[in-house]
């Protein structure tokens, strides 16, 4: 496994779509997220929060799979609105408006579930993000899903927008976005759009990582699904997304 793992790594440091498979396909999503924390080890980035994949209707289609999966951000490719995201010619460059958490405590392991409520307590800020995503492995989207999992749940890097104050559970499912392409409307969506709603994608996770002896740190971010539609950028382009009671944030490639 750790071959394999050091070849993830390697494509996940260069940026670059792997020519070739590095194994066969993890054997089971416990197999696969094994594989991507040994990822994380080879890997030696620092770690700054976590995103949520396949939490709409839509990306689970995409990907053919029938619930969401985690994977690590990382300070390495955390950019704020405005800046410029460095790619490859060889990448996908999906990119995804996001609503995104910011820990404020810590929520540690423990054999009582969480619920929705005890995780909102733990939430400092609230943010408008987008997240790109890139298949490094050689089928792209096509793929089996136990290979997007090991490489990282697809993450390449994320974007996030200034701090908003919490808001009340029940209004995170009615925020709205909409994502322009150099100024062209490409895509909308709402919160709810995500699991029902980005605070239930946020309590998913909190208990994933705790069945699984995880701490979610203080100060960690988490991305919590596509809630538009899904859409690629080119090279030169600048995706803006604008969210109700969130504000605006934008990238450029």
């Amino acid at each position: 496994m750790t071959s394999v793992a050091s070849v993830l790594a390697e494509g996940r440091r260069s940026g670059h779509k792997l020519k070739s498979y590095p194994g066969p396909a993890p054997g089971g999503k416990p197999l696969a997220l094994k594989l991507q924390q040994e990822v994380y080890s080879i890997l030696n980035w620092t770690p700054v929060g976590w995103k949520v994949a396949c939490t709409s209707d839509q990306a689970q289609k995409a990907l053919d799979t029938d619930g969401p999966f985690p994977g690590r951000l990382f300070a390495e490719r955390l950019f704020t609105t405005g800046q410029h995201v460095p790619t490859e010619a060889d990448n996908f460059r999906v990119t995804e408006p996001e609503i995104v958490f910011r820990m404020g405590s810590a929520l540690t392991p423990r054999e009582k579930p969480y619920s929705t409520d005890e995780v909102l307590r733990a939430v400092e800020s609230v943010h408008a993000g987008l997240e790109i995503v890139n298949p490094r492995l050689p089928k792209g989207f096509e793929d089996a899903v136990e290979w997007y999992i090991a490489d990282g749940a697809l993450n390449d890097a994320m974007v996030v927008g200034p701090a908003s104050k919490p808001l009340a559970r029940e209004a995170y499912r009615n925020i709205t976005t909409r994502a322009s392409r150099n100024g062209t409307e490409i895509g909308s969506g709402t919160g709810e759009n995500a699991l029902g709603g980005p605070e239930i994608v946020l309590t998913w996770l909190v208990n994933d990582l705790s069945e699984r002896g995880i701490v979610l740190a203080e100060g960690a971010f988490v991305a919590t699904g596509v809630i538009t539609e899904m859409f690629s950028a080119n090279r030169g382009d600048e995706i803006t997304a604008v969210f109700s009671s969130l504000g605006r944030v934008s990238a450029t490639f």
